[in-house]
């Protein structure tokens, strides 16, 4: 289904209630103590590219910290967010989603200053234990496929805590 969202003034409002606290709490506890306010607008497909661009650049009137325009579907519309919000923006590279996956280094052109990628890694996993498991049981070595079991131990952080045992 799609998304709804909010009024463009209640979107506002929200953003600035979230960076009054944030202000509130750096008042009391010293600069740059307070968490990152990010923005996210999903109003792009329900309302148009106009009105999210437009709420990005009021939620950065606001104090944003990092703005984050929600599913722009071709590489014109993330660079046009780019060249009109000012300030950091994120981008949000979800493979099989509307956004096009581009790497961090076209990005960081364009403008974007921060990347996530948040099911690569995960689905990445799953299908190397697919193909593993599919491995195992057609009787097939897996050997191509992992680490050895020093590599795999030094990721894991064991040879570092072997050499922290050994200290004492």
């Amino acid at each position: 289904g799609g998304k709804s969202v909010v009024s463009f003034d209640e979107a506002v409002q929200r953003v600035k209630a979230a960076c009054d606290a944030r202000d509130e709490f750096e008042a009391l506890n010293g600069p740059v103590t307070g968490p990152l306010v990010m923005a996210r607008t999903d109003a792009l497909k329900p309302n148009g590219f106009e009105d999210a661009v437009k709420r990005c650049l009021a939620f950065r009137e606001a104090g944003v910290d990092i703005s984050f325009l929600e599913a722009p579907e071709t590489v014109d519309e993330m660079r046009e967010y780019c060249r009109r919000v000012p300030g950091p923006k994120f981008a949000n590279m979800l493979e099989f989603g509307a956004t096009p996956i581009l790497p961090p280094k076209e990005l960081k052109e364009m403008g974007y200053t921060l990347a996530a990628y948040p099911l690569t890694m995960l689905s990445a996993s799953i299908k190397a234990m697919q193909i593993s498991l599919e491995l195992i049981k057609s009787g097939r070595p897996t050997d191509e496929l992992i680490l050895s079991f020093a590599d795999t131990k030094d990721v894991v952080g064991f040879t570092g805590y072997a050499a922290e045992e050994d200290r004492y």
